[in-house]
């Protein structure tokens, strides 16, 4: 019994090491399999693309929405020798490569749709990238969507001096358009990305105000919105602490990188632009600039005594994605067409303009006479243009792994690996720790209060310090001990029956 008990034993806890070394070790050091990966991706981008942004993706978003009945839908991607494959939602595949063939595919992947039946196909981000030219190709009326991540958006055309331009609807009034796949993915990153309204602090820029922001947003007791919160502008920059991990949002009008702004009842003064969006960078906080041509601060009371307000903002606010509250405020302007840029240091540059404006200095978009009169009688900014310097996607996820804020998501999960280590190589780490601190003496200490909380202290220092440094160590010499005592078991059995034998002769 007692052997069998020592067998089950070694082996349950070869297993469990077993479990934690594939486990843990690819955690601990999940940044340098990233730089892996990404290096791998570089080297091997054609089959990388054609993975999972390919058919493959387009063919699993219409498997699921097979449950919603979205009509004649397939999957379709085009292979850069010109041929098209199309998937139904059953996972039949069709290759086409010929006008004829072409023709034959929906009939062979749709036998049961109706004539009439409007056909959608949701187009892989390759083709719309790589391949556009074979777009020609598809059958006339159909309804294009491009894939990306779990959703799919219309596919727009539009004809201009340049050529045809390709955009992605991305809500009813935001259009973004398709130039870089990579951008393209940085920027529907971004407008799914979800907006908590306790997260969203609207700033009045008033001289001689606040010169500190609140960690959480004031809330009006009768809406239960958030309420304007008003800042000294010098000392703008330096509140951006306490709002770390925030949207913040301003408003003014941005001419040579300076920002000008109407504080309440006074003549227009001016910030640094350039300080505030450091400022925004340093906290890792979503900077976002409303530009007006009329740049008065919301919150305040024009001649009318009407509160100010920016137009559309209070149901901007109110939308659950950061897409949504651009959408409410492109809703008043006409449309809004989105542009991503990458900052570097883990931010991007998103630029939202009204459509038809693409090329025009975002500081000078609108400056007319009627949207300042508007402007003047209605009590509202009306935001001509929003300009936002936020996280990139990979920060906000970095961000989002943290358990204590300030310290890195490796760190602490490197920290945690080497614990969880630790504690399944308890006794080669304890015996490490006994040499590098040998336990108390009760004759050292003339109370027993004292006694105890040496050795409180002692603990604490081998769990919390010493564990998660020396765990990953103490926890591979386990393992080798564990498995040369599973390795020493038939000997031991050997030796165990030997005895045995001896006796019963004896």
């Amino acid at each position: 019994m007692h052997l069998a008990y020592t067998i089950g034993h070694a082996v349950l806890r070869g297993g469990c090491a077993a479990l934690l070394l594939a486990a843990a070790v690819p955690v601990a050091h999940a940044n340098w399999l990233a730089r892996l990966a990404r290096e791998a991706g570089e080297v091997g981008s054609t089959a990388a693309r054609h993975g999972a942004r390919g058919l493959d993706s387009a063919a699993a978003h219409i498997k699921a929405l097979a449950a919603g009945g979205r009509g004649a839908a397939l999957a379709a991607h085009a292979t850069p020798e010109g041929h098209w494959k199309f998937v139904n939602r059953e996972g039949e595949v069709f290759t086409a490569g010929t006008p004829e063939e072409l023709k034959r595919a929906v009939p062979s992947l749709l036998p049961q749709a109706p004539g009439d039946a409007k056909l959608t196909l949701y187009l892989s981000q390759d083709t719309v990238f790589g391949e556009r030219a074979f777009l020609k190709d598809l059958p006339e009326g159909a309804s294009l969507r491009v894939v990306a991540g779990k959703n799919s958006y219309p596919l727009l055309r539009r004809t201009s001096e340049g050529g045809e331009q390709l955009f992605a609807g991305a809500r009813p009034n935001l259009l973004v358009q398709l130039k870089q796949q990579e951008l393209f993915e940085e920027a529907i990153a971004q407008l799914e990305r979800p907006l908590s309204r306790a997260d969203i602090r609207t700033l009045a820029l008033e001289p001689g105000g606040p010169v500190s922001l609140a960690s959480l947003p004031r809330i009006d007791p009768e809406t239960s919105g958030a309420l304007v919160d008003a800042i000294d502008p010098g000392k703008l920059p330096t509140a951006m602490r306490s709002v770390r991990g925030q949207t913040v949002l301003i408003t003014g009008r941005v001419e040579d990188d300076v920002l000008h702004f109407r504080p309440q009842g006074a003549p227009e003064q001016s910030l640094r632009l350039l300080d505030v969006i450091r400022a925004a960078t340093d906290a890792d906080v979503n900077l976002v600039i409303l530009h007006a041509s009329v740049p008065r601060q919301p919150g305040g009371r024009n001649w009318l005594w009407q509160r100010i307000a920016v137009d559309g903002l209070d149901d901007a606010l109110k939308r659950a994605t950061f897409g949504d509250f651009l959408d409410g405020l492109a809703a008043s302007r006409g449309g809004f067409r989105v542009s991503v840029a990458l900052e570097g240091s883990g931010r991007v540059l998103m630029r939202a303009v009204p459509d038809g404006v693409d090329g025009e200095p975002i500081g000078g978009i609108v400056g007319d006479w009627i949207v300042g009169a508007t402007s003047s009688i209605t009590g509202n900014v009306v935001a001509s243009a929003v300009e936002v310097h936020a996280l990139d996607a990979a920060r906000q996820q970095e961000l989002g792994r943290r358990i204590v804020p300030w310290i890195p998501s490796d760190y602490q999960i490197a920290y945690i690996v080497g614990l969880v280590a630790g504690l399944m190589g308890w006794t080669v780490a304890r015996g490490w720790w006994a040499r590098l601190w040998p336990p108390e003496s009760r004759g050292e200490y003339g109370g027993a209060a004292g006694y105890r909380a040496a050795q409180a202290a002692r603990l604490v220092a081998f769990v919390l310090i010493f564990l998660p440094i020396a765990g990953l160590p103490a926890f591979f010499i386990a393992l080798a001990l564990q498995l040369l005592g599973l390795l020493m078991l038939p000997f031991r059995f050997l030796g165990w029956l030997a005895s045995r034998v001896q006796a019963k002769a004896g």
